[in-house]
């Protein structure tokens, strides 16, 4: 959790991105242009220690809670654990690479996405989270 905690304190500058994932026959293909754009993404549970922890409740819920929504116009905006505000983003396969004055900040392995639902690996340099989100529908732009 302590590894975790301190993942999540570095992203406090902002918000998220993700790098294409090896190539695996198991899984199936995922269309990222699909499903992400024009949508609000909501992080619901963390993996620690093999187990996920649902961050929607206390005591999680305020420390580590997080939402992003991208545009089709390839900009998007956090709220929450990972920072507020705007970022770029560019979408890479099964990949998003999220950009912070002009460098990138965070990559993401997207690991599956199916309707409302996805897996991600979140990554920063040596770090990493498996993280759930869903989407909703709402929108937490100013």
């Amino acid at each position: 959790m302590k590894r975790l905690l301190s993942l999540l304190l570095l992203l406090t500058a902002f918000f998220v991105g993700l790098s294409s994932c090896s190539s695996n026959d198991d899984e199936p293909d995922v269309d990222v242009r699909v499903y992400l754009p024009g949508g609000t993404w909501e992080c619901t549970a963390i993996k620690t220690s093999g187990a996920w922890i649902d961050i929607t409740k206390e005591p999680y819920a305020s420390r580590l809670g997080f939402a992003a929504s991208f545009d089709k116009d390839g900009t998007c905006y956090a709220v929450g654990a990972l920072g507020t505000g705007r970022a770029k983003y560019a979408i890479k396969g099964r990949s998003i690479e999220i950009y912070v004055d002009g460098e990138m900040y965070l990559k993401c392995d997207v690991r599956m996405i199916v309707g409302n639902t996805a897996e991600m690996i979140l990554k920063q340099g040596d770090s990493s989270v498996e993280i759930k989100l869903h989407r909703i529908d709402i929108s937490i732009k100013p």
